[in-house]
């Protein structure tokens, strides 16, 4: 008899992983054939297969959907029991931000911390490190936390205005130093997440967005961005963060119809700013080249003059 329940019992673990499997997926067969190998044989090549697919079935998803943090907590947990560094980081940031003030966030910050520093990015993981010290006191990996902070660092605010002053030295042909600066941009996306109920956490982010916008990683820049929008909706540059997303999608990315988004976006949530009659004539003259436009306020300047 016991063998039957203990077969019965199995059986019900399996299927239930199954569906869970199966929802979890949807009907992404890339993503359930990528998982199905990686179930039978557990190595980094078929682990890097399967996070892939799952970082594309992410891509696809609106950041409310509630597939998006059970995917994100999925890849986490093959990634770091892979020792894959950077598909850690990659999914852990997210992930914390979005979970940031419950149980157990500070493992999350620990963890991200120790894979940032896995992966030589110092300043991100320096930061982390002493976030958890200030702000999770009692965590229990606090005193390791402290050990790991490669510099001495008295204030984190003096910290992060040193390294924002090394991204003028030595700068190359963008007029900054690109090292310097995606230290810096590491450091402020670190402070975020380890400080985010600081009122200098948006204002580091902005910063950020700006120097990452300088060396031309738009892709960075305009996450974010995104990142302010979300969790700082009164931070006094938020409004101003919308439509610099707008400008970069248009100018840098040449996507004309997604910048009509996020300007009617910007006109609708802020209809009085000081910006809207910019954006007014931003989307009044989409996908017109320069001479064009150049012509058309010619024309407005002589029927100015000339009204009759």
């Amino acid at each position: 008899m016991k063998i039957f329940t203990y077969i019965f019992i199995c059986t019900i673990l399996v299927t239930a992983c199954q569906e869970k499997g199966n929802n979890l997926f949807k009907d992404n067969q890339a993503l359930k054939d990528a998982a199905a190998a990686y179930d039978a044989e557990s190595n980094p090549q078929n682990a890097n297969l399967l996070l892939k697919e799952v970082m594309e079935e992410l891509a696809t998803l609106e950041s409310e959907d509630p597939r998006t943090n059970e995917l994100l907590e999925y890849g986490y947990n093959v990634a770091k029991e892979n020792s894959i560094h950077s598909r850690e980081a990659a999914f852990l940031f997210p992930l914390v931000r979005d979970q940031l003030g419950q149980d157990g966030t500070e493992e999350k910050i620990y963890d991200l911390a120790v894979a940032m520093k896995k992966m030589n990015k110092e300043t991100a993981a320096n930061t982390l490190f002493k976030g958890i010290m200030e702000n999770y006191p009692d965590y229990a990996a606090t005193t390791e936390a402290a050990s790991l902070i490669s510099v001495e660092i008295d204030t984190i605010d003096n910290y992060l205005t040193e390294l924002g002053t090394k991204i003028f030295e030595n700068p190359d042909n963008t007029g900054v130093n690109r090292q310097a600066s995606l230290r810096f941009v590491d450091a402020c996306e670190a402070y975020a997440t380890a400080y985010h109920t600081s009122s200098a956490a948006p204002e580091y982010l902005f910063k950020a967005a700006e120097v990452a916008k300088s060396i031309r990683t738009f892709t960075k820049s305009l996450a974010i961005y995104d990142w302010i929008i979300e969790k700082y909706p009164d931070y006094n540059k938020t409004a101003t963060s919308l439509f610099l997303k707008g400008f970069i999608i248009e100018n840098n990315l040449g996507d004309d119809d997604k910048a009509r988004e996020v300007y009617n976006e910007f006109l609708e949530k802020y209809p009085e700013h000081d910006l809207a009659d910019d954006i007014e004539f931003l989307l009044e003259n989409l996908g017109k080249t320069d001479e064009e436009i150049l012509q058309m306020i010619e024309e407005r300047r002589k029927q100015q003059e000339n009204p009759s």
